[in-house]
């Protein structure tokens, strides 16, 4: 009875940190109106920026008392989660598509799972194509992923993690750590992952 009990119990729980970060699309908006963020989770706190009506593959990074955290311009605030619906393929392993990137010095990873990883740098401004597979999830008590990618300059090997992050530059705030080796440049980058869709 006791194992039933907390197996209840368990079930009622409100959804994981490891359901976040997540693409959520806004919802219930008019067609005449946006949907207002806020510098802290309250109705009352001042609006620092807005999502228009029909938004879609906004990443919300962690939801406290009903409001959604996220990136809105160069800074972060908060959105009401009654109008953001998420999306069934809106969190890793399952998103279509995902940027990592870091700076000093820069380069990006534009990935779609099972598909292609398009990575530039200064010294690669036009990008090189690796072939990639799918989001491996590893076997350890805290979530991480792997990546593998292959192409004509070598190849490289990465791993994300659902983390604080930050590139530096601006006031976002990002919710993957990723860190990611090129065999071509035989280089370790460290940086911060986005869901896209």
């Amino acid at each position: 009875m006791l194992r039933l009990a907390l197996l209840l119990a368990t079930l009622a729980l409100p959804a994981s940190a490891q359901d976040y970060p997540r693409l959520h699309d806004v919802t219930g908006v008019a067609s005449n109106d946006r949907l207002n963020v806020r510098e802290a989770p309250s109705a009352q706190a001042p609006v620092v920026g807005e999502l228009a009506f029909d938004a879609r593959a906004i990443e919300v990074m962690r939801v406290e008392n009903g409001w959604g955290f996220l990136n809105v311009e160069e800074r972060t605030g908060w959105a009401s989660m009654r109008y953001l619906a998420p999306r069934a393929d809106g969190d890793l392993p399952n998103v279509q598509a995902l940027t990592c990137f870091g700076t000093e010095p820069f380069w990006s990873l534009s990935i779609r799972p099972g598909q292609t990883a398009l990575y530039r740098s200064p010294e690669v401004m036009d990008g090189e194509t690796y072939g990639v597979g799918l989001l491996q999830r590893l076997w350890s008590p805290t979530l991480k992923y792997t990546l593998h990618g292959e192409g004509a300059a070598g190849r490289f090997d990465g791993m994300i993690m659902p983390a604080y992050c930050d590139d530096g530059m601006s006031d976002r705030e990002y919710g993957f750590d990723v860190t990611l080796f090129m065999s071509r440049e035989d280089r370790v980058y460290s940086g911060c992952c986005t869901l896209d869709e």
